[in-house]
This record gives C-alpha cells, sequence and structure tokens, in this order.
C-alpha cells in the first residue's frame, strides 16, 4: 500500500505486534497488539473519577471560620449603624417586635431542642450518634433565628447610649463567634459516634454549651429589662 509501512516480527506473525507508520511531513508510528506502559496524568485520571472532589464547606477549615467570624461582625456593626440612622414609625416599630420575638422563640427553642438532645444522651435514652445527628440538624432554625433578631433589632430603636444595650452586642457576637466555632465541634463529635468520646471534645461541647447559654439567657434578660425600663 502506498504511503504505508509495515513492520512483523520474524519470529511468529500471529503474535507479534503490528506496525504502521502514517504518511506525512508530521510521520506517526501506531502500533497494535502491545501494552500501553505509560501511567495515565493525574490530570486525565481525575476526568474519569467517579466520586468528585467534595468543596470546602463553613466548617472544613478554620480559616474559613475566622473569614465568617469576620463577616458576621461586620455584618453586626451595619445592623448598629442602621438602627442609629433610620427613622421608624410605629407601625414598623411593631412588625419589627413581632419578628424580633418570633426570632428568638425560633433560635432560642432550637437551642434549647440541642441541650435537651445531649441531656437525654447523657441520662442514657438515646444513642450519642442520634443525639450529634439531631443536634447537627437544628443548626439552619438557630442561625435564622440569630440573623432574625439582629434584623429585627434595626428598627427597635436600642438606646446604644446604655451600658446594658452595649453588654447585650457583646452576647450576640459572642454568641455568633461560638456558633461558628461549634459547627466545627460537630464535625468532630461525628467521627466519635462509634468511638469513646476523648475528654477533650467533652470538655469542648461543655464550654460551648455553657457560653450558649450564657449569650442567650443574657440577652434574653436585658431585653426584657431595656422593654420594662
Amino acid at each position: 500500500m502506498s504511503g504505508f509501512s509495515f513492520a512483523e516480527s520474524p519470529v511468529s506473525a500471529i503474535a507479534a505486534p503490528l506496525v504502521v507508520t502514517l504518511p506525512g511531513p508530521g510521520s506517526e508510528v501506531v502500533r497494535w497488539g502491545e501494552r500501553h506502559t505509560s501511567r495515565v496524568p493525574a490530570r486525565s485520571r481525575r476526568l474519569f473519577d467517579p466520586v468528585p472532589e467534595k468543596p470546602l464547606t463553613l466548617h472544613d477549615s478554620w480559616w474559613i471560620v475566622a473569614a465568617a467570624a469576620l463577616v458576621a461582625a461586620s455584618a453586626l456593626v451595619v445592623a448598629v449603624w442602621i438602627a442609629v440612622h433610620l427613622r421608624v414609625d410605629p407601625v414598623l416599630h411593631q412588625a419589627g417586635l413581632f419578628v424580633h420575638l418570633a426570632s428568638l422563640a425560633l433560635g432560642f427553642g432550637g437551642v434549647l431542642m440541642a441541650d435537651y438532645l445531649v441531656l437525654r444522651w447523657l441520662a442514657g435514652r438515646s444513642t450519642f450518634a442520634d443525639a450529634v445527628q439531631s443536634a447537627n440538624r437544628l443548626h439552619a432554625p438557630i442561625w435564622a433565628g440569630l440573623a432574625g433578631l439582629i434584623a429585627s433589632g434595626c428598627v427597635l430603636e436600642p438606646n446604644l447610649d446604655s451600658p446594658l444595650t452595649r453588654t447585650k452586642l457583646v452576647l450576640v457576637l459572642l454568641l455568633t463567634l461560638n456558633g461558628l466555632q461549634a459547627g466545627i465541634l460537630g464535625r468532630r463529635l461525628t467521627d466519635f459516634t462509634t468511638a469513646p468520646l476523648p475528654n477533650r471534645l467533652l470538655g469542648w461541647a461543655a464550654v460551648t454549651g455553657v457560653v450558649s447559654q450564657i449569650c442567650w439567657w443574657g440577652a434574653i434578660f436585658i431585653g426584657f429589662w431595656n422593654a420594662e425600663h
């Protein structure tokens, strides 16, 4: 055949590979019957990987949590600025109060439910895996309630000259930061649902729960005191 060259092994024409040289200025040699010994590049293997790489989430790194904390603190500062410069009529104030109370019920109710699940595990009425998985499902309503409290607080005309109001803002900031690091704690706890819980994680969880309760109850008390006085 014109333009093609074939080469066969003189030992065995059946078992030997078939070599074809393609015509043209950039001649290429194609072989049939030989096993490829070159390794497939890692980038090419990823194209055929049946399990895609998992993207980073909020609680995969302390750096991501620190960035989220910075964003949360900035949002709280923006909320305070809006509360100072916004003129609120009575209708908007009443609507904001309703949202504030509903958000309190949603967020703080989720916190109390999570603590109740932990108490059930401590009492031996549920497994640790069930307690952790159920508590992790409560993160969404808790964060929704906290966001609603901050947003609705912008229209409640807080007295920022009061030391109690400033203390409440600090408690809200601590509550937010505590919730962000609690996400990493929950991720670590899921690794020990079938293994003994280390004392380090147990102490970490206890401190997180105590800080959460202090911040929630302190903010509720200050809000009630300011409403009455």
